[in-house]
């Protein structure tokens, strides 16, 4: 791995993994969440969980198959860029599948913390990772992939998994 995408990684990790999550411990002092706490433990560990496997896989497959690093904000890239686009493994369900686990590892972290407040972390997040998605992210892949990324946009949902009939 490249001091490029080490240092890349070592932002993401400091901002997603400890920076929002102390935020959402500071604030998750009032406002209890009006759920019995083992059901909420429960829910909070399994929604962790997926989360984790989301962020880990993704990363994973971004490193593997598309040879780059997620890393990249404001279209500034903190390190290397993919060099293939991936819709495979995480990505065959969601354009964004280190942002859906990241968002899942937040809801979760917030039902642990059994607090409504901890809860407006994730959506505050989510809202903004959208719009940054839309207006730097998109215009990226479309430019290096073109057609390419059209078809797996145009079949393929932003963010939250589709459940597919049988």
């Amino acid at each position: 791995m490249s001091v490029r995408n080490l240092f890349g990684y070592l932002v993401g990790i400091l901002l997603f993994l400890v920076i929002v999550p102390g935020l959402m411990y500071a604030v998750a002092a009032n406002f209890v969440l009006p759920v019995n706490l083992v059901i909420g433990y429960v829910l909070g560990m399994v929604l962790v969980a997926l989360g984790i496997v989301f962020m880990v896989w993704s990363n994973i497959d971004m490193v593997k198959i598309g040879h780059g690093c997620p890393t990249d904000g404001f279209n500034i890239a903190l390190g290397e860029r993919t060099k293939k686009l991936i819709v495979s493994g995480p990505y065959k369900y969601t354009r964004n599948p280190m942002l859906f686990g990241t968002f899942v590892f937040y809801v979760g972290l917030a039902f642990l913390l059994n607090s409504y407040s901890a809860l407006i972390i994730p959506i505050a997040f989510i809202l903004y990772m959208v719009w940054h998605v839309k207006k730097f992210e998109e215009p990226r892949l479309y430019a290096d992939f073109k057609d390419e990324y059209v078809k797996y946009k145009n079949n393929t949902p932003l963010l939250f998994p589709k459940l597919k009939k049988q």
